[in-house]
């Protein structure tokens, strides 16, 4: 079953953890099953997610709700364009390609910030490499902020 609304947000972590924030991760896939199969891990990793089958869809998704990281189906048509889209309009959205084939890999090496996992993936595979893309997530922040800090403490 597909879910359109966000899932409510399950933080098995402690409150004195760094990672305040969990974040948001778009899911942009045709196939249910794979929706299904996310869906239910990202619930248990307790991160708050919204479901799209179309790259119109996901762009509709974008515009009213900020994502930490995007989860697409390389062979969804207008990925391409959508893919080129995201990183101008949205420079902070890391990104995670699933792709079918070894061929289409190579074809997608070239977007840059994206990681990929090939399909089908199991439970650990994508855990790890969602958690790899809200690390650094949290890494960008946090130099972000130690830059806004020397600026403002030495008026750099």
């Amino acid at each position: 079953m597909l879910h359109n609304l966000f899932s409510p947000l399950i933080n098995p972590l402690p409150n004195n953890t760094l990672d305040k924030k969990k974040g948001r991760i778009l899911v942009i896939d045709q196939d249910e099953l794979t929706c299904d199969f996310l869906s239910s891990i990202i619930k248990l990793i307790g991160f708050d997610f919204a479901l799209a089958q179309s790259v119109e869809q996901a762009f509709d998704l974008l515009e009213k709700t900020v994502f930490d990281l995007l989860i697409t189906d390389w062979q969804l048509p207008n990925s391409r364009e959508f893919l080129q889209r995201c990183q101008e309009k949205h420079p902070h959205l890391q990104t995670i390609l699933m792709v079918n084939r070894r061929q289409v890999f190579f074809e997608a090496m070239h977007l840059p910030g994206a990681t990929f996992i090939q399909k089908p993936f199991n439970f650990d595979d994508i855990v790890q490499k969602i958690q790899q893309a809200f690390h650094h997530r949290n890494v960008q922040q946090m130099q972000t902020q130690l830059q806004r800090l020397r600026h403002e403490i030495f008026r750099l």
